[in-house]
């Protein structure tokens, strides 16, 4: 397993101004390539608080560190600065990344969007990433995404608008991700058994996990309530689908037999 850390920048999260869908979109797309998200994190724009993050994720193991926000032109926009300061890198100023912000300020100025093309201070201020790394394409916003290698550790720093994140991961992330974990398989499954008590799953879910190690269980309870029936989630990575869809197969077989599985509707 790939190890993962996904970084979110951005005061307004943390004041609760805008929900962190950008997370979930990773989460998800990394788990669908056999990556292991081992953690999620939001944190203030502070460059010192980014940079101690970054430096957490190298030190647990991450193989992968995602971050999200702090690209832009103002001053807030700190996360590349916090990105040079964690791996002792000097920012330089990066003539294909310029190349990118300027075309991009054309084609908006053409389009009526922007008043002036050309660049300017603030501009000029997202083509500058730490030295070694490079610019990915912003086929939707001005930023560029940055790619770092930093010994056994790549780091990818997106845009915090939702809409450019994506363009970025699925242009230019994904493939180049997906290329370094050949033949990984995700399977999910869900079954919505007979119980309602959590607490009396909990051993079943224990002695099923002993008997097919490799699958992970996790009950997702609501509420109490004579009309509960919880539901449980069956997951496993391989490298092969038949193995992994058969490893589910039984684990589910197991909770049918233990809990019973509620009929649909229920």
């Amino acid at each position: 397993m790939i190890r993962a850390v996904i970084v979110a920048v951005g005061r307004e999260i943390l004041r609760g101004r805008i929900q962190d869908t950008n997370s979930w979109t990773l989460a998800r797309r990394l788990t669908g390539l056999g990556y292991e998200v081992m953690r999620t994190v939001a944190c203030d724009d502070d460059r010192p608080t980014i940079a101690r993050e970054i430096r957490r994720a190298i030190e647990d193991g991450a193989s992968l560190i995602l971050t999200t926000g702090g690209l832009g032109p103002t001053d807030d926009d700190l996360t590349l600065q916090a990105l040079a300061e964690a791996t002792g890198r000097p920012l330089v100023l990066d003539q294909e990344a310029r190349r990118m912000v300027d075309s991009r300020y054309a084609a908006l100025h053409r389009a009526g969007a922007v008043e002036a093309a050309g660049m300017t201070r603030a501009r000029e201020k997202m083509a500058w990433i730490p030295g070694g790394a490079r610019p990915l394409p912003n086929p939707v916003g001005t930023a560029p995404g940055v790619w770092l290698e930093e010994g056994g550790t790549t780091v990818v720093a997106l845009p915090g608008v939702p809409g450019e994140m994506a363009a970025i991961l699925e242009g230019s992330v994904l493939p180049a991700l997906a290329s370094r974990q050949p033949g990984a398989v995700y399977v999910e499954r869900r079954i919505t058994t007979e119980a309602r008590d959590e607490s009396e799953v909990a051993p079943v879910l224990r002695r099923i996990a002993r008997d097919v190690p490799e699958v992970f269980l996790k009950s997702h309870p609501t509420r109490f309530g004579a009309d509960v029936r919880l539901q449980v989630f069956a997951s496993t990575w391989a490298g092969d689908r038949t193995v992994a869809e058969e490893r589910v197969a039984r684990a589910l077989a197991l909770l049918r037999e233990a809990l019973g599985e509620a009929p649909p509707g229920r």
